[in-house]
């Protein structure tokens, strides 16, 4: 597939994903300072959507913002949606296209799970503890995380299957245009002329040099569904564990405040499908 003059492969929407996942909900009165990073701080502008409520989930989704329409088309868009503010991961790969696809502010960091995977057939481990550290760091340097928390898996009953179609709340999403870093185009350029030169780059190379190349920018809306099924889910009860990081330093990667209930979604073996985007421009 042709990437564009990209180093990293270019796989275009819609996705569908396998994963396990774990839900944290929280219920917001205002919208946090700093809830972007500081590459989508203008995303703050209300011209670009007002918040309008809380929105139960951890990615970080604030809720529901409206949406402004173009002057002139057709297109179907919604007057208000869920925007992903903030979204860590831990590889180049899908940090680059879930920006070009659909606008999501994906950032790189590190993640350190206390228990693997739950297998079919398998029960969840009695607790499960998740770390997310800045991008910078390494395993066994010290460096403490900027967000930390353990869940606990309900165990007294049992888990079910879930469609995501029965959720009686709208999945639809609506995303800004999402700005590139200054340097995004020297990073490109550099570290294609290392794979000229036969070096290779690792897909989980999560350094801040190399979230510069991957940070890709976008000049219209996006706005897409988000469904799936879960084959078996259950409730967990969630514990936001002391991060260690405080103040700005906190704050550049986690807004200040956002604390989620003491109860979440515990989802095993699940296939998430995020559709093909609808685009347009102000």
């Amino acid at each position: 597939m042709d990437n564009g003059g990209h180093p990293v492969q270019r796989v275009p929407a819609p996705w569908t994903l396998k994963a396990e996942s774990y839900l944290l909900f929280l219920k917001l009165g205002e919208l946090p300072k700093r809830v972007y990073a500081g590459l989508e701080a203008a995303w703050e502008d209300e011209a670009l959507g007002r918040f309008e409520g809380p929105y139960d989930e951890l990615m970080l989704i604030p809720g529901n913002f409206s949406v402004p329409c173009p002057s002139a088309g057709p297109l179907k868009i919604p007057k208000e949606a869920l925007r992903i503010a903030r979204i860590y991961v831990s590889q180049r790969t899908t940090t680059y296209n879930g920006r070009l696809n659909w606008n999501i502010p994906k950032h790189l960091a590190r993640f350190s799970f206390s228990a693997p995977i739950t297998p079919a057939g398998a029960s969840p481990p009695q607790d499960l503890t998740v770390k997310v550290y800045a991008p910078d760091t390494e395993e066994g340097d010290g460096v403490h995380p900027f967000f930390a928390c353990k869940l606990t898996p309900w165990r007294w009953v049992p888990s079910v299957p879930v469609n995501m179609g029965w959720v009686p709340i709208s999945m639809k999403h609506v995303q800004p245009p999402i700005p590139e870093p200054v340097g995004h185009i020297r990073a490109v350029a550099a570290e294609l002329e290392n794979q000229k030169n036969g070096s290779t780059i690792n897909a989980y190379d999560i350094s801040p040099k190399s979230e510069v190349a991957v940070a890709a920018g976008t000049d219209r809306w996006c706005a897409f569904d988000i469904g799936g099924k879960v084959k078996r889910a259950r409730g967990c009860w969630v514990e936001i564990l002391k991060a260690g990081v405080v103040g700005d330093e906190q704050e550049r990667y986690w807004p200040k405040g956002v604390k989620p209930w003491s109860f979440g979604g515990w989802m095993e073996d699940a296939v998430l499908e995020i559709e093909k985007p609808l685009e347009w421009k102000l």
